[in-house]
C-alpha cells in the first residue's frame, strides 16, 4: 500500500463521516429517524474515525 493509496482511503473515509454528519443533523432536526437509525449513524462516523486513525498508523509506520 503506498502513499498515495492511504491518503486516497482517507479522503473516502472522510467524505463518509461528513455525509454522516448531514444525517445525523438532518435526523435531530425532525422525527424522521429513530434513535437507532442515529446510532446507527453514530456507529459509522466512529468506524470511520477509526479506520483513517490506523491509516494514519501505517503511513507513520511506513516512514
Amino acid at each position: 500500500m503506498n502513499a498515495m493509496t492511504i491518503a486516497h482511503m482517507a479522503g473516502v473515509l472522510t467524505s463518509a463521516i461528513q455525509a454522516a454528519d448531514r444525517l445525523e443533523l438532518d435526523a435531530l432536526k425532525g422525527p424522521a429517524l429513530a434513535d437507532m437509525d442515529l446510532d446507527r449513524i453514530r456507529d459509522i462516523k466512529r468506524d470511520c474515525s477509526t479506520c483513517i486513525n490506523l491509516l494514519e498508523q501505517i503511513g507513520r509506520e511506513r516512514r
